[in-house]
């Protein structure tokens, strides 16, 4: 991120982001504030006992190998047409703790040319735009449960659609003694992977709707959907506590389809027999229902 305004890349939320991770240092006889060299899930790391640049990539490695309290799932839909879309990230607790945070969503560039201050010609991760601003959204989630987060989104005429990149992450509301909140999770959709086809849904004489039969239903029960085609969406499962029970995700053909659910979670296991509750989320089609299991 560049936080001078001389800079060609510059963005004024990238600079008040910066702001979000003290502390400050001791310079010419004040205190002042400096762009973090490296931050790793939120933490300044490798700096505390010393700056060494060697130590970059195994201060990584530790990293990516901590077990997350967090599973993350990203999707989302785009259109050529105005370069707008929206962005999903769903972010289930796998912990057995209830955990409190935040969750953000960036816009980044990669492979941009321009000589920098360092002498470096190429630039990747540059930030865009904040989604919708850097203060991203509050949550609270117990054990199991997961929150889905959408955002609405634009390219604007003077980026590369094709090299942006949507990064989401869920990070901790609480400040660590070295001045840092961890991040737990993190998504990533690069933009052009979520482009919808819209050429021919005009053409198509439909009213997207879900419905679940047989219901009452013993051990299966088929959740029938129409969408319009290369609409992503995620039909989700839950029982009467709001807990996630299994999902299914997909991109619609277009017209009529239809997914099983055979009455087990996500790992297989089979549900006892109640009340569940199923809800579908894409961009035109966000309703639910009951399903009734003997």
């Amino acid at each position: 991120m560049h936080f001078v305004s001389s800079y060609p890349q510059y963005t004024l939320e990238a600079s008040q982001r910066y702001y979000y991770y003290p502390p400050y240092y001791w310079y010419n006889g004040g205190w002042a504030r400096a762009t973090p060299w490296l931050f790793i899930d939120g933490d300044k790391g490798i700096a505390d006992s010393g700056y060494v640049y060697s130590k970059w990539r195994s201060w990584i490695n530790t990293e990516m190998n901590r077990p997350s309290p967090f599973t993350c799932r990203t999707w989302g839909n785009y259109s050529l047409t105005d370069g707008s879309g929206t962005v999903y990230a769903r972010f289930r607790n796998d912990s057995t703790a209830t955990i409190t945070g935040r969750i953000r969503f960036i816009i980044t560039e990669d492979s941009l040319y321009y000589l920098g201050p360092n002498g470096d010609a190429w630039h990747n991760h540059v930030a865009r735009d904040f989604l919708p601003d850097t203060s991203g959204t509050a949550f609270t989630l117990a054990p199991g449960d997961s929150v889905t987060t959408s955002r609405a989104f634009t390219i604007s005429a003077g980026w590369n659609q094709s090299r942006c990149k949507i990064i989401t992450w869920v990070q901790s509301a609480t400040m660590l003694a070295d001045s840092t909140r961890d991040v737990w999770q993190s998504g990533i959709q690069n933009v052009m992977d979520m482009y919808v086809d819209v050429e021919e849904q005009d053409q198509i004489s439909l009213r997207p709707s879900i419905i679940a039969t047989p219901n009452p239903c013993v051990g299966r029960t088929e959740l029938r959907f129409t969408l319009y085609r290369n609409t992503p969406y995620v039909i989700e499962i839950f029982d009467v506590l709001g807990r996630a029970v299994t999902y299914f995700q997909g991109v619609a053909r277009g017209g009529s389809e239809s997914v099983i659910w055979n009455a087990d979670r996500s790992d297989g296991t089979k549900v006892n027999p109640g009340v569940y509750f199923y809800r579908i989320e894409s961009k035109r089609l966000n309703t639910g229902g009951k399903i009734i299991l003997n």
